[in-house]
């Protein structure tokens, strides 16, 4: 031991009892020291390795050699050395390893020491110390140099095998630092046994597998036992096993690794796992689950090819939804943050999101949110792909789109289960959504806003904030946005009644906000701010009436919050609800405090504007108390006031209106559907327009007692204005006191309607200005106004003496008549909401007379057009809007005089000053003197009406005594009377007059009523709408109690105002599953007011979302069947058209429904009703709301509509329906559909029948597949779904219906395009039957005749295909080859099959791109560019899908392949020729597309000479340099060489093709080979077929042997010396005839070309001759 340790002392060790070794030198001089004393003397190696062993064998005092030395320099110069100071010392082991001669024997004695450790390291764990074999592991790691490398891997891979897994897995973790290269092989092997029967070690192994080169069968051997592993494995391992997986793969097997770990890993039970380890000591960041994700994204951003494999994978996926789709999900959210793959996950994202999921994956919202849900913590990790595509489906998708709902419920869920930094970019985000002026941003990001504000209300407060910033901008959004807009606001404002803790908030400062902005915007002199002002106010008002809705909201959200915060939060929210609940009394009464202060801040705001104004406000209070939003005491007593204010006004009996209008019997009133009913709706005596020409001064009584007292301030706009409106409020306020019913105002159902006076039609003016009316004399019937439109002479059943009174009526004068049309608008708008106040109630005489009502709105509104139509133009024309009828639209400041307003029925003395052409044309006309006076006395009737009404509406403006009163619930019927009559006090009348519009200047409004009507008439509810099941029952019950069926039921054109209403609405709610509507939506116009909102303000369909307006349209869709197959019974009755007599049977039995169809007049309105309910069933129908996938026994939309459309099939069994699947289901509602075809007579009817029928077949993608198919008789291939829909497109193409309606473009490329990709048969034949027969028929023989054809095999399909529909056939021919190529799956198919079907694909495209030479001068820009396009999507095809099969394949099938390349190169040579005449035609269009096309040529040329490569037939290619050709394929004059006299037709044929140098040439032997093939044997073709060959083989060895003026030459010109041009590359050309032919007859050539009598090789003679030509051309050339 002396000796070794003198050794050591001598070479810089110092060793010291119980402490570490002192190193007095540097490592290296050590080593060198050491090595130098031993080699000098083997025994010394002896003894110092002896010595080592002794100084290892104890176990205490072995760590000391095993850690670092202590460095200590006897130089005191030496201690600031930079190596000393800052150099990590080594230990004395690791010292001696670095000497060669002792390193072999210390590591052997190292790895023997390290089974003495097992069992004895316990103690050292609990100290905290190191472990003795990991510190032996560090000396041996990262050697500089092994001296016996195998040796030591042979005792470290037998070492394993008898340690403990501890040490097991501290060696495998440390076998990549310390064995060689040579020998990962081995050590992978050894691992990879392992790997199987310890899975305990599965994480080291696999992280030293990563580290090790191993062979792709070991590889493959350890992925299938990895993935084995991945069901069974722990959560905490996962991770490292999906990083070895994704990385150990390749290009060529990364789609199948993917696959394969889509299938076999489950995040449902790692969501369990997650969260028991986040419950014990784990923290989030380290859940398994984020982890995996963590491995997964990284892999994405680091290996290109496993970014192409996962998209490929899931873009192609077809499986159910399963664990897989969470994977899914967060791959395309990390892809879509990457730049280059934005737009290709967007189309998957896009496709995934509208794919019917009756077979597919869909992303339907419910799986959106239930993902998201699950997975809070790994989405939280990418929250920023969360929200980058949210907001991508939030700009792109329609409104009401499934893109839509997905991105709602993306959001809805984030916002909820993610922190408070996430939430804030949620609310910001949905912020600029809506100020982004979109509307479909605008339209999706409210709602979103509204479904936090119900769901979440207390975790969005915090970020109200961006929400109340929209409100300076909020008169750029429509009245529906602002609804929804308010109401989220007014949700969190109302939140202040219950604090966050259940007792009460102080704060109350939003709804101060919110009560201060609708202050200003009803206070503004701008219509659409008062909009605004009304909006808001009556969004806090419906917050505040919806009684405890919100604190329910609020409990809701505390419980949310409370989950996961152990018991404390528990128990406090507990306590919450508790303390909420005990003050629900106080909270009641503080709501109903605010909700009077906003009630009496609108309606004093509503005193100093317009009856529109009051209008609009009645109609928003009616839209809150119909969704239930009106606090229950409010409703009471709102009720009771507007019932008496409507009555007072409106109403009347015979003796009031006969004292009122000087007449001698009773009033003669029309549209009365009770006789003894004494009540009478009044409109004459506030018609603005009557008032205004006199006419009341003429009729009316000149004095009336006036009430006590009474006065009123006159408001601007028509009093009638709100007839509509108050009758709207009163009907919803009595539903909702009566539980539904009406019975109390039922009268108001049958009442009649007073309209015009006994006046007189021959009405002359005494100037220019002011109309005479004559009163008539009392038996004096026919010049009697009110007799010629009394009772039912308007909507008279006979269509004939209507026409004739409306043309009598027309003949009036234009005051009388503008009167009249005043009148008839208020009784069309009466009517409408009588019908939508009375259509839902169930009383038989009700619905009977609801009937008779809809018949006679039809016939008024006609009579109504009519006559506005004959004012059009003239200073009568009538106009809603300028009548005051309407609500304004536009945003002219209107000048207010607290009390001096106008009010419509203005009093007789109004005076025109038209003169004054410097008088403000908004001022008030102050007249003083005589004229005022009789202002205030010539119209005492007019006076009491409006006092009466400002007395109801003074009692709306609750004093303080009486809001207390209604406070506390004691507010009684006299006291509201008592207030009524409080508040008419002190008032004093003003003789103010209405300044008016002049007449004259009426002619300046723009005719828009005459032209749209339906736009100025209020809206027909959900309800009225049930009408349509009313008329069927009725009937159904007439019929069956042997009455006629003309007394009751719909009419035809009731039936066909009601369709289009329906119609109307529908085809805006639900959003069509199309391609076409993708992207960005309209802007929203701010002044825009779309169809029915002019009239109806606070509409109750504008604000229902597609779902909801689903769930109303089912009731009714059987309804809708019934009448399309009355109205089809109807139509062909009188067409006598239909030949099908059983099924025209069984629609006739439905004709009984349908009334009135006696003319050709009202068989056009019934083929408008067909129209109308096809467009209705096909919206429907296309919705994409139907691809939510039903649930197990749940009644879906889907399920109900397929059921309702199977019901009313011929031949259907209505027992078995309920048993039936949706696969069955859809069967059955195809053929009910289907069968529609032979009854509709018209094209454009049958192709919405076939696109119907399309979106069915889509609903079961899985059902009838094209492989299936073709297994099946020929006979029953017809009678599948697709076989039904090409045939049918097929009919429609054959002109097999009698109409000549010419199709649109898209159309026509719709039905050829279901005409061959629905064919059942081979889809390639028949598109190559269109190339080849059909289009090339056309092409050629036909020179764009106008006769259709009909050949064998082209049937009568082709009968539209002329010079106007040429192209659209072109384009879908090559579009469905294309596609045929793309839905052909040719990795299932066999050998001879994919051989067969590329043949059949190359003929075809050769047959198309050919046509394009002979087509017509005047289709030939239209046809090259769609052959341009067309042939780019072809060209990649082939790429991408065919050369990789043709490449398998090769060897099997060699010469059929070669052939097959050389059709696809006359077709690419075509190609050429159309890119080069893009630039001499001229045309930007085609130039465009160029580019892009030579890039993919170029791009398969290269793809084709790799193939030949790889199969080791080079030969069979040859480069060249094409010619350049125009478009018919001849050489261009300026390029055509002298030597080319010796070229044939054939391959002048052949080599057409633009001179880009990237084209190949046909080879001498394969232009021989084609020409022996057909047929041309002759002597003297075989002669001219040498000389060429002489010529070519010639010229090219002069070119390559080349003389130096010829090289300048050719530079000079820009061509290399052999010919190609230096610009590009020379393009490959292959053979397309058998290879071993062609080269036995090139050898027969050759040896042919070795003769000649004169002993002088014909060769030989043909190279000098063609070198001086070269040369001479080149000078030619160069001159």
């Amino acid at each position: 031991m002396t000796a070794g340790t003198d050794i050591l002392q001598r070479c810089g060790v110092e060793l010291v009892d119980g402490k570490a070794p002192v190193l007095h030198t540097s490592a290296a001089l050590f080593r060198f020291k050491l090595a130098q004393a031993i080699s000098g003397d083997i025994s010394i190696a002896e003894q110092i390795g002896d010595f080592i062993d002794q100084l290892l064998e104890s176990h205490e005092e072995i760590s000391l050699y095993l850690d670092p030395v202590t460095v200590k320099s006897t130089d005191p110069s030496s201690s600031t050395h930079p190596a000393m100071s800052l150099a990590q010392p080594e230990s004395l082991v690791r010292l001696i390893l670095g000497v060669d001669s002792l390193q072999t024997r210390l590591i052997r004695t190292l790895l023997e020491k390290l089974p003495e450790f097992i069992g004895d390291e316990a103690a050292k764990e609990q100290l905290g110390e190191t472990k003795a074999f990991i510190k032996i592991l560090r000396q041996l790691r990262w050697l500089d140099y092994i001296v016996d490398s195998s040796e030591l891997t042979e005792k470290l891979l037998e070492t394993l095998g008898f340690v403990s897994p501890d040490m097991q897995s501290e060696i495998i973790s440390a076998l990549p630092d310390i064995i060689s290269d040579l020998d990962s092989g081995q050590v992978s092997k050894v691992l990879a046994s392992m790997l199987n029967e310890t899975p305990e070690l599965m994480l080291p192994i696999l992280e030293t597998m990563g580290s090790l080169e191993c062979s792709q069968a070991l590889l493959t051997d350890v992925r299938n036992s990895v993935i084995t592993h991945l069901v069974s494995a722990e959560p905490l391992d996962l991770p490292v096993m999906i990083k070895f997986l994704l990385q150990s793969g390749s290009s060529e097997n990364a789609a199948a690794i993917i696959q394969r770990i889509r299938r076999r890993l489950d995040m449902e039970s790692i969501v369990l796992a997650s969260r028991q380890l986040s419950k014990s000591s784990a923290t989030i960041d380290q859940a398994p689950d984020v982890l995996i994700f963590d491995v997964i994204t990284t892999s994405l951003r680091t290996h290109k090819h496993l970014r192409d494999a996962w998209l490929k994978v899931i873009s192609s996926d077809q499986d159910q939804i399963g664990p897989q789709t969470t994977l899914d999900i967060v791959v395309l959210f990390v892809l879509h943050q990457l730049s280059t793959y934005t737009k290709r996950v967007e189309s998957v994202l896009r496709a995934k999101i509208d794919t019917v999921s009756s077979g597919i994956v869909a992303y339907t919202p419910a799986l959106m949110e239930t993902v998201i849900t699950k997975f809070p913590a790994v989405f939280s990790a990418h929250f920023s792909a969360l929200l980058s595509v949210s907001s991508w489906l939030t700009r792109t998708s329609p409104l009401g789109s499934q893109g839509a709902r997905v991105a709602s419920a993306m959001f809805v869920a984030a916002f909820g289960s993610m922190g408070m930094l996430q939430r804030q970019e949620i609310s910001l985000e949905l912020a600029v959504h809506i100020g982004s002026g979109n509307a479909n941003e605008i339209d999706t990001a409210s709602r979103i806003f509204l479904d936090l504000a119900q769901r979440y209300p207390w975790e969005l407060r915090p970020f109200a904030v961006y929400i109340k910033g929209l409100l300076d901008y909020v008169d750029n959004l429509s009245i529906e946005h602002m609804r929804v807009i308010f109401d989220t606001l007014g949700i969190m404002s109302t939140l202040n009644s219950t604090g966050s803790d259940g007792s009460g908030g102080t704060d109350d400062s939003m709804f101060n906000d919110l009560y201060i902005f609708a202050r200003k915007q009803l206070s503004s002199v701008y219509p659409r701010y008062n909009r605004i002002g009304i909006v808001g106010t009556v969004s806090l008002l419906r917050q505040l009436g919806t009684g405890g809705s919100n604190s329910t909201a609020a409990s809701a959200s505390l419980e949310n919050r409370s989950i996961g915060e152990g018991s404390a939060a528990t128990a406090a929210a507990a306590a919450a609800a508790s303390t909420s609940t005990t003050q629900t009394s106080r909270v009641n009464i503080q709501a109903l405090r605010r909700a009077v202060q906003l009630l009496e801040m609108l309606m004093d705001s509503g005193k100093h504007q317009s009856w529109a104004f009051l209008s609009m406000t009645y109609d928003e209070l009616a839209h809150i108390v119909e969704t239930k939003g009106l606090h229950p005491q409010l409703l009471t007593w709102l009720h009771e006031n507007v019932s008496s204010t409507f009555a007072s006004l409106f109403l009347g009996d015979p003796e009031q209106l006969s004292e009122r209008y000087l007449l001698s019997g009773p009033p003669l009133v029309a549209l009365s559907l009770d006789k003894e009913e004494p009540t009478i709706l009044d409109i004459l005596n506030h018609n603005g327009d009557a008032a205004e020409l006199g006419l009341h001064r003429a009729v009316k009584r000149s004095s009336a007692p006036a009430s006590p007292g009474a006065s009123h301030h006159r408001l601007r706009g028509c009093l009638l204005s709100c007839l509509p409106a108050l009758l709207r409020l009163i009907q919803a306020c009595e539903k909702a006191l009566g539980d539904g019913s009406l019975g109390d105002i039922d009268a108001l159902l049958v009442c009649g309607i007073y309209m015009l006076p006994s006046i007189t039609t021959n009405t002359f003016a005494k100037d220019k200005r002011q109309p005479q009316f004559t009163v008539a004399e009392p038996g004096d019937q026919d010049n009697d106004c009110s007799v010629l439109i009394s009772e039912d002479h308007l909507v008279n059943s006979d269509e004939d003496s209507r026409r004739e009174l409306v043309a009598h009526i027309s003949t009036w004068s234009p005051e009388l008549r503008r009167i009249l049309c005043s009148s008839l608008y208020v009784t069309a708008n009466w009517i409408r909401e009588i019908i939508n106040a009375f259509a839902d109630q169930k009383s038989l005489e009700i619905r009977a007379n609801v009937l008779v009502r809809v018949n006679q709105l039809s016939r008024v509104e006609n009579a109504l057009v009519s006559l506005a139509t004959t004012l059009s133009g003239t200073a009568y024309e009538f106009n809603p809007i300028s009548a005051g009828l309407v609500p304004e639209v536009s945003d002219t400041p209107v000048l207010r005089t607290v009390g001096i307003v106008a009010s419509a029925p203005a009093c007789p003395a109004v005076r025109f000053n038209s003169s004054n052409s410097n008088s403000n044309s908004t001022a008030m006309d102050v007249d003083s003197g005589q004229d005022n006076g009789a202002s205030d006395t010539q119209d005492p009737e007019h006076q009491h009406a409006v006092s009466a009404f400002k007395i109801d509406l003074g009692g709306l403006l609750l004093s303080q005594d009486d809001t207390r009163k209604l406070v506390n619930g004691s507010l009684t019927q006299a006291d509201g009377g008592a207030a009524g009559a409080l508040s008419n006090d002190g008032s004093k009348k003003r003789g103010i007059k209405r300044k008016t519009i002049n007449s004259i200047n009426q002619a300046t409004v723009p005719d828009q009523f005459a032209k749209s009507p339906t736009q100025y008439l209020r809206e027909l509810n959900f309800s009225a709408f049930g009408v349509l099941n009313l008329g069927i029952r009725q009937q159904q019950k007439e019929t069956h109690e042997g009455m006629s069926s003309n007394t009751a039921g719909l009419g035809v054109y009731g039936l066909h105002l009601v369709l289009r209403e329906l119609g109307s609405v529908v085809s805006s709610k639900l959003v069509r599953h199309s391609e076409k509507q993708r992207g960005f939506a309209s802007k929203v116009s701010s002044n825009a007011a779309s169809a029915g909102q002019l009239a109806t303000f606070g509409s109750n369909i504008s604000g229902c979302s597609a779902n909801e307006l689903m769930t109303s349209l089912l009731p009714i869709l059987p309804a809708l069947l019934k009448y399309l197959a009355g109205c089809l019974a109807k139509r062909a009755h009188f067409g006598n058209d239909i030949e099908n007599n059983e099924l025209l049977e069984h629609v006739s039995s439905y004709g009984y429904l349908i009334s009135g169809v006696d003319n050709e007049q009202s068989v056009n309105v019934i083929a408008a009703c067909i129209d109308t309910l096809l467009q209705i069933i096909s919206s429907v129908i296309y919705w994409d709301g139907l691809q939510e996938k039903p649930t197990q026994g749940s009644n879906s939309i889907l399920v109900s509509v397929l059921g309702i459309l199977a019901e009313h099939g011929l031949h259907t069994d209505h027992e078995e329906l309920a048993d039936l699947e949706i696969e069955q289901l859809a069967r059955r509602a195809f053929d009910y559909l289907l069968e529609l075809a032979d009854l509709v007579a018209s094209t454009g009817r049958v192709l919405l029948l076939l696109r119907m029928l399309t979106a069915i077949r889509n609903f079961l993608p899985l059902c009838e597949q094209h492989v299936e198919v073709q297994c099946m008789p020929f006979d029953r291939r017809e009678q599948t779904m697709d076989g039904v829909i090409s045939n049918l497109a097929r009919r429609i193409l054959a002109n097999e219906w009698p109409d000549t309606e010419e199709l649109k473009t898209n159309d026509l490329e719709y039905i050829i395009t279901s005409h061959i990709m629905r064919c059942p048969h081979n889809r390639l034949q028949l598109i190559y039957k269109y190339a080849t027969e059909a289009l090339y028929r056309f092409a050629t023989d036909g020179k764009g005749a106008s006769a259709s054809l009909e050949h064998e095999g082209g049937g009568g399909e082709q009968a539209r295909l002329s010079r106007t529909t040429f192209a659209t056939f072109y384009k879908a021919t090559i579009q469905a080859l294309g596609l045929s190529i793309k839905s052909m799956s040719l990795s299932g198919m066999s050998g001879q099959e994919v051989i067969a079907f590329s043949e059949r694909v190359g003929e075809t495209w050769l047959a198309l791109t050919k046509m394009t030479q002979s087509i017509d001068n005047n289709m030939q820009r239209s046809i090259l560019l769609i052959a341009l396009r067309g042939s780019f999507n072809l060209v990649d095809l082939f790429i991408k899908d065919t050369l990789p099969i043709l490449d398998s394949y090769f060897l099997s099938y060699r010469d059929t392949v070669l052939a097959v390349f050389s059709r696809v190169q006359k077709s690419t040579r075509i190609l050429q020729n159309i890119c080069n005449h893009s630039k001499v035609a001229k045309d930007v269009r085609l130039q465009a597309a160029v580019p892009q096309m030579k890039r993919k040529l170029e791009q398969l040329v290269f793809q084709v000479v790799a193939l030949m490569e790889n199969n080791d037939c080079s030969e069979a290619i040859n480069l060249g340099n094409l010619k350049h050709r125009d478009l018919r394929g001849q050489v261009v004059g300026s390029q055509i060489p002298r030597s080319q006299h010796y070229e044939s037709d054939e391959e002048s044929e052949d080599d057409s093709g633009v001179n880009l140098g990237l084209e190949a040439f046909v080879s001498d032997a394969e232009a021989e080979a084609e020409a022996e093939e057909q047929g041309d044997e002759g002597e003297e073709e075989e002669e001219e077929e040498e000389e060429r060959v002489q010529k070519r083989n010639g010229s090219t060895r002069s070119r390559a042997a080349g003389s130096s003026r010829g090289r300048a030459a050719a530079a000079r010109r820009g061509r290399h010396a052999s010919g190609s041009p230096i610009s590009a590359p020379p393009r490959p050309k292959v053979n397309g005839k058998k290879v071993a032919y062609v080269a036995e007859r090139k050898r027969q050539l050759q040896s042919r070309i070795q003769r000649n009598p004169g002993g002088k090789s014909l060769k030989k003679q043909k190279q000098e001759s063609n070198g001086s030509e070269d040369e001479n051309e080149d000078e030619d050339e160069n001159e």
